[in-house]
């Protein structure tokens, strides 16, 4: 057996996490929680033991997809992660979340739309209209559901193509008390990002992005990204809608900042956020630093990794005119 784990994949047939040894991605699946499968499952879904899609997944509800496409990772070494156990505890005050500052997005193509999990919207620097940000995999069963393939595997794919199926992006005030029914407006045009990308390796998250034009008569808050990202040891609070809670963070502490990777350290391991891809990651002055990407555990801890604000604010300095849809 390889000592080789997956601290940011739990399978999900036996409900290993990490997995150890060689994990199996399906390629298939619109991206989620439920695509993982550790060896021994795989092989015993290969001999049809196993059932894939996993029953109630997402990807299970709306039919899954005729012959998924698994791709083999391997993995990293447990001494990758144990610095990250001794960065010490921050102790401050949650910033304050404002209302319509942070959105339950559905992403529209024509007559077709997909709900994603969160965005928010913040202040334009360069002096246009706020902008709506997320994940760019929030937006993978619409980018599945269009064919398109947005990887770094695919070297056609420029950046331009999203934003030209993309339509509309409805905007819902994702702390109301029934959401569905609280919708604030829309975005109606996508920046075309041509560094974005999607299927990379975690905790690698510097290319997980997507931006939208917020539109005039959209009724939300608009936040501000931070002037820098911040440094181990500093603290900042995941914002999300908590189930059966008036509070709208949680806590974490950073463990590592480089170039491509944003990793943070949640204060109370039982404090989950499922379900929170787009979501951002607020300093103590509720400034933005990140967007929410993935989740993981190890060593009793739950960790979470993003997209940190100096890589988003170097993807919009490169944005390409915004695709504006009419009608």
């Amino acid at each position: 057996m390889s000592d080789l784990v997956h601290i940011w994949s739990r399978c999900h047939a036996c409900g290993a996490q990490p997995i150890a040894g060689r994990r199996f991605e399906c390629a298939s699946c619109p991206a989620g929680p439920d695509n993982d499968l550790c060896e021994a499952c795989y092989r015993a879904f290969e001999r049809g033991r196993v059932e894939h899609p996993a029953p109630g997944s997402y990807a299970k509800q709306t039919g899954g997809r005729i012959g998924h496409v698994f791709r083999a990772r391997e993995g990293a070494s447990p001494d990758r992660y144990r610095p990250w156990l001794e960065v010490p505890r921050a102790d401050a005050r949650a910033p304050s979340v404002p209302d319509r500052f942070v959105v339950r997005p559905e992403f529209r193509a024509g007559r077709e739309s997909f709900f994603g999990p969160y965005a928010f919207v913040v202040d334009s620097e360069d002096g246009g209209q706020p902008l709506v940000l997320t994940a760019l995999h929030v937006m993978d069963e619409l980018i599945k559901s269009v064919g398109l393939e947005c990887t770094l595997q695919n070297l056609s794919y420029t950046g331009e193509e999203l934003p030209g199926v993309v339509t509309e992006v409805g905007l819902y005030d994702v702390f109301a008390e029934n959401w569905m029914i609280a919708e604030l407006g829309s975005a109606r045009s996508m920046l075309a990002l041509p560094e974005a990308r999607v299927g990379e390796e975690e905790p690698l998250s510097d290319r997980d992005v997507a931006a939208f034009r917020v539109s005039r008569s959209a009724r939300v808050t608009a936040g501000r990204l931070a002037a820098e990202t911040p440094r181990p040891g500093d603290p900042v609070w995941l914002a999300f809608r908590r189930p059966a809670s008036n509070l709208r963070t949680i806590e974490a502490v950073v463990v590592e900042t480089t170039d491509r990777t944003f990793i943070l350290r949640f204060a109370n391991p039982d404090d989950v956020a499922p379900h929170s891809s787009g979501a951002p990651l607020l300093d103590r002055e509720g400034a933005v630093v990140g967007i929410n990407v993935g989740a993981g555990w190890y060593g009793g801890h739950r960790f979470g990794h993003a997209n940190h604000v100096d890589s988003i604010r170097r993807h919009l300095g490169m944005a390409n005119t915004p695709v504006l849809h009419r009608g």
